[in-house]
């Protein structure tokens, strides 16, 4: 069998800003079935910086034009074309919503942005997806939502976390915070420097924390700077406590499995995030986590975490002051982390449904 994957994804990804959940899946894809030929179909030059498994094969699809005209021309011409020049068994798409032939098996995988719904590719051609599988309810929301008769094909996957996340003794901490935060406890937010992360209300949340207690307590902010966050980088050089926010663009998958578990907490404020990644991977580490009421954020944190509310900085201010003054709800909040497993569990289930 002979399955298509577009690309994109899997060459954008990284631990930060990601969380490698395209590459996490079809790397434990190709391993558990080995019989099973994967063409990934790429937009431009690229590589992945892990060496892919025997039975995948990187294809370059390069757009005849690079402006809006060359993107539609891609997908309605060239991706069609891809799939009967390579004979293409079976389709399999990772959020991104491609024009899928009449005759061939196709299905679709949605990890963290829902913005991908919102296309006319996707009005479209969702429907003839035979199974769309999503990681939360949010997700499954967001189909429904757009979408009326499609939730009898959403399948729910269970989220999972790299095995690199694990956690550390006292002396492993100690020796973290040492390493990045010069000795003292830190809070962590994982993710892109972008608008939607909501990075300047966290930066003034933990303004009014640092104020109100006057401790030595950190921020370390991982995750690459987009252009839309150029505002923001410029604002965190005049920032009155930038002298204790860190910040890693580029933080490998080690460092950053390091860094989440030597945090005191893990603080999220992705908005309409799909699959909150960052909470799994503290709660897999024993991190209790502060996230914002919104996207699926509630969902990973469940009762391992404190919801602030969305748009509101003193409620999330008071409640990483309350995680840090309160070490004894910090131990109930941990007492709640349930088993969270590798994605060996959901890329089963999707090796399942695309091959049978």
């Amino acid at each position: 069998m002979r399955i298509a994957v577009n690309a994109s994804p899997l060459l954008q990804d990284t631990p930060a800003d990601t969380g490698n959940v395209a590459s996490e899946m079809l790397f434990r894809l190709c391993n558990l079935h080995p019989e099973t030929e994967f063409i990934l179909i790429a937009e431009g030059p690229g590589a992945h910086p892990r060496p892919l498994p025997a039975n995948a094969r990187l294809v370059e699809l390069k757009p005849y034009l690079n402006n809006s005209l060359g993107r539609y021309i891609w997908r309605r011409r060239q991706w069609p074309r891809a799939l009967k020049k390579h004979k293409v068994d079976r389709l399999l798409c990772i959020d991104a919503i491609l024009p899928v032939p009449d005759d061939m098996p196709a299905f679709l995988v949605l990890t963290r942005n829902a913005v991908v719904l919102d296309t006319a590719t996707a009005s479209q051609f969702i429907r003839r997806f035979s199974r769309i599988s999503v990681f939360s309810e949010f997700m499954r929301e967001q189909v429904n939502k757009r979408f009326g008769g499609l939730d009898n094909k959403i399948e729910f996957l269970p989220p999972g976390v790299s095995e690199a996340y694990m956690p550390l003794n006292w002396e492993e901490r100690e020796e973290v915070k040492r390493e990045y935060a010069a000795g003292m406890e830190y809070f962590i937010a994982v993710g892109s420097i972008h608008p939607d992360n909501n990075i300047i209300p966290l930066l003034k949340a933990f303004s009014l924390l640092k104020k109100r207690l006057r401790s030595s307590m950190k921020l370390v902010l991982t995750g690459r700077l987009t252009i839309d966050g150029e505002d923001i980088a410029e604002a965190m050089q005049t920032y009155k406590f930038r002298d204790d926010v860190v910040w890693l663009q580029k933080p490998d998958e080690p460092i950053l499995a390091r860094l989440t578990a030597g945090a005191y907490a893990v603080v999220f404020t992705g908005g309409a995030d799909g699959l909150a990644v960052p909470v799994y991977a503290a709660l897999r580490c024993q991190v209790p986590a502060v996230v914002i009421y919104a996207g699926a954020a509630t969902e990973a944190g469940g009762d391992a975490a404190l919801n602030a509310v969305a748009g509101d900085i003193t409620d999330l201010s008071e409640k990483m002051g309350a995680l840090y003054k309160d070490e004894m709800l910090r131990s109930r909040l941990l007492a709640h982390i349930p088993h969270i497993p590798s994605w060996d569990d959901a890329a089963v289930m999707l090796g399942r449904t695309i091959t049978s």
